[in-house]
This record gives structure tokens, sequence and C-alpha cells, in this order.
């Protein structure tokens, strides 16, 4: 299949062929923290789980559920939060996701999915750090 007999950029195509970051961290250092969000009437479920230490994420997977767009969006934000500092962390929003996956605008909801997870995400490695 390629991008232009498909409606899928060639980055989404490539994300949804390999999904990266597709499971869920093995025990090591930090804490387990995971971060959800869903809207099932559009079509998006996304669970970003990560482990936390000293201030940082130290991985960061996904699991997810909806489109190739949606797939692509939380492959895309879990390698961004992978390794992050948790004081600059912010999640990647779902306007630039669009934009830079070449999603069309009918796709924001689902995009704000990921973005709601990934946020959830961040407070709960920040709630575990801070107390």
């Amino acid at each position: 299949m390629t991008a232009q007999s498909s409606g899928y950029s060639a980055e989404v195509l490539a994300l949804f062929e390999r999904l990266p970051g597709t499971a869920v961290p093995p025990a090591g250092e930090g804490v387990a923290v995971f971060g959800e969000a869903a809207a099932l009437e559009r079509g998006a479920w996304v669970r970003f789980d990560a482990r936390v230490d000293k201030g940082r994420l130290l991985a960061c997977e996904y699991r997810a559920w909806g489109c190739p767009h949606v797939l692509a969006a939380a492959a895309r934000t879990a390698a961004a939060l992978r390794g992050a500092a948790l004081a600059q962390s912010t999640p990647l929003a779902a306007r630039e996701l669009l934009q830079s996956l070449g999603a069309p605008a009918e796709k924001l909801g689902r995009l704000l999915v990921v973005e709601d997870a990934a946020v959830a995400l961040i407070a709960a490695a920040r709630a575990v750090q801070c107390g």
C-alpha cells in the first residue's frame, strides 16, 4: 500500500507498519506510572505506560486502539516522552500531531485523546516524583 493510494502519509504508514513502542516497559529502575484517555465514540483509546525515576521518564510505551492516525500519533508521542525530564515535559499537541502526520482535520478529536493520555501520564509521573 502506498501513501498516495491509501490516503495516509508515508510517515503514518511507516509507523503503522512497525508500531514501535507497543509494550509495557520492563521491570527495572523507577516507579511504574500510566496515563490513559478514551473517546470510544470517536474511535480512540490510548494508554501510555512508563517508568519514572529522578525526575525523568526512563521508558515510555503505549497501547492504543483506533485508526492508523491514532496509532501513529501514540507512537510519536511515546518516542518524544521517552527519556524526557519531567520539569520540561509537555506532550505533543494534537494540532501539532495532526499537521506533522498529515492527518485530515476531522481526526483532531481522536488525536486529542492521544494528547489527553500523555497529559495524564505526565501528571501521574509528577505526582510520584513530587509526592
